[in-house]
């Protein structure tokens, strides 16, 4: 071995160009407290005054014996974290010691008694602590601007999230993790089948899969589970996030509750189809759906009948019981008659006290039974409510017809030529078109 007074004065001028303030960062580490070698102490490495974790790079050099590799290799890297970059000094170790010492999990390997493996490993562990430093830097920035972006997104009302390309939950905002009653934690890194109900988590997944075939964006409305257990109507807004060689990399997408607007949208809906008093059907909405009856009964050669329906003496409730009575006495009629028409059938006040009905693929007969369960039923009720001893029976008059040889407003003024006939003889009863 040569002392030091034997080098070469290129090795001794190497060792000193090597020996830099970075060797702060290269600490010699013996367990068993054996002194550090002279060649490594001349060039600066010193024992570290405590030993931590380390979070940011730093080298240690450690001696180790040739039978004690295995375990000491592992019980290092376990001890030390992977920020450690470790290097086993055992003298003259043979190429294959030195592949399994670092399969084993060391950095280098170095002969404490060998200038020319001393100057080679430093020049190395100073390589790799300058680019351990960096990319710790790097990831020291990119750690505060994704602290940044997460405080900007947790700062906004709409529900945010960002799933990869494999649809795992890869981040979210605060509003997006209380929206459906779990915290940040509890979303990142699940599945949307680990946080949704099976029905509707099948909804989104096959929509983010068309969403990553086909990339750009998209908007669709759904439903949405919310903290309450309550069903929420929302507007999704996707987007395909792309890499630098073209693939999709995963999705962000925010969430717009519409639930208020929704319903709103219902009410609006059942104002315009609902006559305002009684709640019935109103006339547009009778003849909406006259409309669609029927077109399909004259696909399917349906014969139809229509009926037309008047309180009788109505005038007399209004003139003895006041208007108010007479709006109550219309509620309890129209909601007699809706009870009593039927599935499939409709019902709607025409204006005033007069109401439409139409019988889908019905007989005549058929539907003058129904016609008449319905008047029977309206004189019961009005009893009941006291109003028979002023009014409070209906007239009807009926009518079959074919969609395709006669339009509904022929066969409802049939209809109404046969209500009149209904009130000429005697009032509360149903006479049929001919």
């Amino acid at each position: 071995m040569k002392s030091e007074e034997q080098l070469s004065s290129i090795e001794q001028s190497s060792m000193r160009q090597a020996h830099t303030k970075d060797d702060r960062e290269v600490f010699w580490l013996a367990v068993d407290s054996r002194p550090i070698p002279p060649l490594l102490a001349a060039q600066g490495v010193t024992a570290p005054l405590s030993i931590e974790i380390p979070e940011s790079p730093i080298a240690y050099l450690v001696p180790v014996a040739a039978e004690r590799l295995g375990n000491a290799v592992r019980e290092l890297r376990r001890s030390l974290g992977e920020h450690a970059y470790l290097v086993i000094a055992t003298e003259k170790l043979s190429g294959g010691w030195i592949e399994r010492a670092i399969a084993l999990g060391a950095d280098d390997v170095v002969d404490p008694t060998s200038a020319e493996s001393i100057a080679i490993c430093l020049a190395r562990t100073r390589r790799a602590l300058e680019r351990g430093r960096a990319t710790y830097q790097q990831r020291g920035h990119l750690a505060l601007e994704r602290d940044y972006l997460q405080a900007c997104i947790d700062n906004l009302p709409a529900p945010i999230f960002f799933k990869n390309a494999e649809g795992i939950y890869v981040g979210c905002n605060v509003a997006f993790a209380t929206f459906i009653g779990r915290t940040p934690d509890g979303v990142v890194g699940r599945s949307v089948f680990e946080v949704a109900p099976e029905a509707l988590a099948s909804r989104y997944q096959e929509a983010d899969d068309e969403l990553l075939m086909r990339g750009g964006i998209q908007v669709y409305e759904s439903e949405v589970r919310h903290s309450d257990g309550a069903s929420r109507h929302v507007v999704f807004h996707k987007a395909a996030m792309q890499g630098g060689d073209g693939c999709a990399r995963g999705i962000a997408g925010a969430i717009l509750d519409i639930t208020e607007r929704k319903m709103l949208e219902a009410r609006l809906i059942e104002a315009a189809e609902r006559d305002p008093l009684t709640n019935a059907y109103n006339r547009r909405k009778f003849f909406e759906l006259a409309d669609q009856i029927m077109r399909r009964a004259a696909g399917e050669g349906q014969r139809l009948a229509v009926a037309v329906a008047d309180v009788d003496q109505f005038k007399l409730i209004n003139d003895r019981l006041g208007h108010a009575e007479g709006d109550n006495a219309l509620r309890l009629i129209a909601s007699v008659l809706e009870d009593t028409i039927g599935e499939g059938n409709v019902i709607a006040r025409a204006g005033g006290e007069e109401f439409y009905a139409l019988f889908p693929d019905a007989s005549i007969d058929d539907a003058e039974r129904i016609a008449d369960r319905m008047r029977v039923e309206v004189e019961r009720s009005c009893r009941q409510a006291a109003l028979s001893a002023v009014a409070g029976t209906v007239s009807i008059g009926l009518a079959g017809f074919d969609p395709l040889e006669e339009t509904l407003d022929e066969a409802l003024k049939r209809a109404d030529n046969a209500l009149y006939l209904a009130k000429n003889s005697g009032r509360n009863r149903i006479c049929v078109a001919a």
